[in-house]
């Protein structure tokens, strides 16, 4: 009777740690996303933290990915844009390793080609077009209905057709499809990604002109 006992109570122990610890990962992954969007160092720096705690989770990793890219963009200098990329491709590999059939994450690969070439477009754009096109591509046919792999996808397809003095009209059909979806996406449901509305916004814009 005593063993059973005891095993009863190490059982209601383990599941007491457990919901604490996702509890403590539900907080802190919160505290993080509501940084994202204006502080992305912080949230970068939040994310790694997460992500070398819990390493079985792919948002952590998605999401520090995320936060690099997005300091490349606006980073000054070549040299930083490449050390910001490159960190990001460390997270995009955690997380591809954890989801490799993910759309969102492969469609995260192609956004960070899409940041190293915008940072050196001359001599980068043979190589790492090619590269993000295929990821978007990848990720558009294992879910055609999302609307971050729609959106960069278009954005690439608009720059290219632009440079070669090609038509934009089908760039321009997709991004605008997506706009809808982005519109419908619940947000503060869950930690899955809902960002690129804006940037949608943005070349549907061009788009318009």
């Amino acid at each position: 009777m005593k063993k059973i006992i005891v095993l009863v109570t190490l059982l209601i122990s383990g599941f007491a740690m457990h919901a604490q610890g996702q509890e403590a990962y539900m907080k802190a992954m919160g505290k993080a996303l509501s940084t994202l969007g204006s502080d992305p160092q912080s949230a970068a720096g939040q994310f790694e933290r997460i992500a070398a705690k819990v390493k079985d989770q792919w948002h952590p990793h998605y999401y520090a990915a995320l936060s690099y890219i997005n300091m490349s963009f606006n980073a000054a200098d070549l040299k930083t844009k490449d050390e910001l990329t490159t960190k990001a491709q460390t997270y995009i590999d955690a997380a591809l390793k954890l989801q490799p059939n993910n759309a969102e994450v492969v469609a995260l690969q192609g956004y960070n080609y899409m940041a190293q070439l915008a940072a050196d477009p001359g001599s980068r754009g043979q190589m790492l077009s090619p590269k993000a096109m295929q990821q978007f591509g990848k990720a558009v046919s294992m879910a055609p209905e999302n609307p971050r792999a729609m959106a960069l996808m278009a954005q690439m397809q608009y720059g290219t057709a632009q440079f070669f003095g090609s038509p934009t009209d089908k760039p321009c059909e997709m991004v605008r499809k997506s706009i809808p979806i982005f519109e419908a996406e619940e947000k503060g449901k869950s930690f899955n990604p809902t960002w690129g509305k804006e940037m949608a916004e943005g070349l549907v814009g061009q788009c318009d002109k």
